[in-house]
């Protein structure tokens, strides 16, 4: 049965109004963030949880790790589009990008969306899952699902089957209602870094291919 994951977050939102549930949302970069934000802060009490072994470029990690606290700043100082109901914070997973190398071995030569991207889809998710039950996170969910690249079924599918116990995970499309369009609006509106790849040194390769390719 195919489901509409953004429909289902709504009605979710709906059910849960005035009720300010923590939500531990798996952040990949400031660029996607600014539009999932639009959709959680005025319901959840949100933690961005910044888990991104996949970004295997230390200063690239730092980088978009620094855009997401600038973001989060511009929220609660009340600059942002929407007013959160209860100040955004973050927390960053300690960089281990080795530990992806591992989990990825032997596809490196796959292509982006092959059965690499699904294996860092459940590194990552995995990890955000593992935290938000650790800290009694009543709900847990990710950005990935605003990208036009990655399948929100498959997201989905990853998050729902991985959390257990008290900890509920938050169906979402963020792609739908324009969501990766505004984002990119967003974006502009507060001068937010959007990079080009997604974060492995393998996309990194393939980006800069694609780019030789094209001149």
């Amino acid at each position: 049965m195919i489901q509409c994951y953004d429909k289902l977050m709504l009605k979710q939102k709906n059910a849960l109004a005035g009720q300010k549930p923590t939500l531990l949302l798996h952040v990949c970069c400031a660029g996607c963030a600014s539009y999932c934000l639009t959709q959680l802060v005025d319901t959840f009490d949100v933690t961005l949880y910044y888990s991104n072994d996949n970004i295997t470029d230390q200063q690239e990690w730092q980088k978009r790790l620094d855009e997401i606290n600038r973001l989060v700043a511009i929220v609660n100082n009340g600059q942002f589009v929407v007013q959160p109901v209860v100040p955004v914070k973050v927390v960053a997973k300690p960089h281990a990008p080795q530990d992806f190398l591992q989990a990825a071995k032997g596809y490196e030569k796959e292509k982006e969306g092959g059965k690499r991207c699904t294996i860092c889809f459940e590194y990552r998710i995995g990890s955000s899952v593992q935290y938000a039950q650790q800290n009694n996170f009543q709900f847990v969910t990710t950005t990935l699902t605003v990208s036009p690249y990655k399948n929100s079924r498959t997201l989905n599918e990853i998050g729902k089957r991985l959390t257990t116990g008290t900890t509920k995970w938050l169906p979402n499309n963020f792609k739908k209602r324009n969501g990766y369009d505004i984002s990119i609006e967003l974006c502009d509106k507060y001068n937010i870094y959007r990079q080009h790849y997604c974060g492995c040194c393998f996309s990194f390769a393939q980006m800069q291919q694609s780019c030789e390719t094209n001149e």
